[in-house]
């Protein structure tokens, strides 16, 4: 008997990189929902799982300190990610990457098959988790547990969870790609008596849409990683034009003649290296700012991406179920979908303003060191009139110029992509407007059809 339990405790349950499955529970953890793939997967009937806590698929090797950190943040009333390892009626196991999101009164969780290499690494965690939470407290385990994301690069659960779910998709509809020849039958028959063909094919072209915007993500993490790198560079310069202009400063006390022409400059290298400073500090500022929005929406769109997956799925699943009828559901997933599409709205015109103003700053730098251009050239043909090498204002006009060349080039790169992300971002809004009104459109479209369980 032992041996069967063993045999069995030890046998993956089928889950096909294909399939997706969500439950929808109550906030006290009641299973109130599922898609036909859920039921199936967990070993029990719908009857038996149904009102259940989720727990009843829990399985013993999850570490405790992986719900600890689920639950904090579904009771701040945010949406979180992680690996989960499950158990089915007959002690089969199965992994899962889950996805779970807030919702008024309910969380959603949308399940899919990992597939990265970070899963492989993940899977060891737990086992030195589990092994730690033998010995110690909570605290000690989730502390375990963030030294060990920084170790594999992450600076927090948050940063980890947005990568990997991001990783988790792309390697998915990587995998799928390969491997996916069937031609999609359902949508080749218009005339199929069940009104639910119409609903499943306007799904699939919104999945098809916000796909397209999915690819947009690369965009994103290369305006992120540009305008961080770039406003660190110009942030360095400016401190070493200051730095030169207080080395002027103090070679235009040292020598007689021309010592009030070059103060004068060194004067104006300082104001404008101050004002230079302010700019930056607000291209900096914005920067900052753009950055946590491109980190947000590329989090959201691989939630809606997700999301609308599983809506296309889950309506396949009805419609090829005996009875084709629609329940309360597919509304609720729509709902989602409808809630991130107008958070990434939101988010796409507040970077729309963070860029406009981030080329404004920019173009008034670009003006500033013009300006300053103008000083150095004046203060090298000082510098030679004067005929003074030991002033050492020769060598300061010369790394001036070197800075100036270098911060002129940086403003450049700088603009360029900003100028190029504000004409991607704004197709990106007039998509979003789009889409939401499609979205309208599938929900008026469930609204008017027949055999909808109440």
């Amino acid at each position: 008997m032992k041996n069967s339990e063993h045999f069995i405790a030890s046998k993956e349950a089928n889950f096909d990189l294909h399939e997706l499955f969500f439950s929808i529970t109550k906030k006290d953890s009641t299973i109130v929902s599922g898609n036909d793939t859920f039921v199936r997967i967990s070993g029990y009937s719908r009857d038996e799982i149904l009102l259940q806590p989720h727990n009843i698929i829990r399985h013993p090797d999850m570490p405790k300190v992986v719900f600890k950190i689920l639950w904090d943040h579904l009771k701040a009333n945010k949406p979180v990610a992680a690996y989960v390892k499950n158990r089915t009626k007959q002690g089969e196991y199965y992994w899962v990457f889950a996805v779970v999101f807030p919702l008024k009164e309910q969380y959603i969780s949308i399940r899919i098959k990992p597939s990265t290499e970070v899963f492989s690494l993940v899977k060891e965690l737990y086992s030195k988790l589990l092994m730690a939470e033998v010995n110690t407290d909570m605290d000690a385990s989730e502390k375990l547990l963030l030294e060990a994301l920084s170790s594999f690069g992450y600076r927090d659960y948050d940063h980890f969870m947005n990568e990997v779910l991001l990783a988790e998709l792309l390697e998915r509809k990587k995998l799928l790609l390969e491997n996916n020849s069937d031609v999609d039958s359902i949508c080749l028959a218009p005339k199929h008596e069940l009104k639910i063909t119409s609903l499943y094919c306007s799904s699939k072209i919104l999945l098809e849409r916000y796909d397209k915007w999915f690819e947009k993500i690369d965009l994103f993490y290369r305006v992120k990683s540009l305008f961080e790198e770039k406003a660190s560079v110009l942030s360095s310069l400016a401190r070493s034009i200051v730095f030169l202009s207080l080395n002027a400063s103090v070679a235009s006390y040292k020598i007689d003649t021309n010592g009030e022409t070059f103060g004068v400059l060194a004067s104006d290298i300082r104001t404008n290296a101050k004002e230079n400073d302010i700019l930056i500090g607000q291209i900096h500022a914005l920067s900052e700012s753009l950055s946590y929005s491109l980190n947000e929406s590329i989090f959201l769109v691989s939630s809606i991406s997700l999301q609308m997956e599983m809506v296309t799925y889950f309506v396949k699943e009805l419609f090829e179920d005996t009875n084709g009828a629609l329940n309360n559901s597919v509304y609720v997933l729509f709902e989602l979908v409808h809630l991130y599409n107008k958070k990434l709205t939101e988010l796409t015109l507040s970077m729309d303003t963070s860029i406009q103003k981030s080329l404004i700053h920019l173009e008034e730098l670009e003006q500033q060191i013009m300006y300053l251009g103008y000083i150095q050239v004046y203060g090298v043909i000082e510098s030679a009139r004067s005929n003074d090498a030991s002033s050492g204002f020769g060598e300061i006009f010369s790394q001036l110029k070197s800075l100036i060349a270098n911060t002129t080039e940086e403003i450049s790169v700088m603009k360029k992509m900003g100028e190029s992300f504000f004409r991607e971002n704004n197709m990106l809004i007039n998509e979003s407007k789009e889409m939401d009104r499609m979205l309208n459109k599938l929900e008026d479209d469930m609204s008017n059809m027949k055999n909808i369980e109440g």
